[in-house]
């Protein structure tokens, strides 16, 4: 999946931890994600990575989301 976000923008279907169904198009495409407005060697890290974990940019609603890869129902790519 990390691979064609990378290219493609994607519609993802997948379940929120809430139970919720959520339907969401989104991208890791380097010309769409922003610009990081602040240095990356002075942040600090909010979280540990996991690999159960896939953060995306929402081409929508234009902010970072992250789904659960095991949730995932639909993945669609253009």
């Amino acid at each position: 999946m990390k691979e064609m976000l990378l290219t493609s923008q994607c519609r993802v279907i997948f379940t929120k931890v809430n139970g919720e169904e959520r339907n969401m198009v989104c991208t890791l495409r380097e010309d769409i994600i922003p610009s990081a407005s602040k240095d990356p060697i002075t942040q600090k890290k909010v979280r540990d990575i996991s690999e159960e974990v896939l953060p995306v940019w929402d081409v929508k609603a234009e902010g970072w989301r992250s789904f659960r890869i095991a949730n995932v129902v639909s993945f669609i790519c253009d």
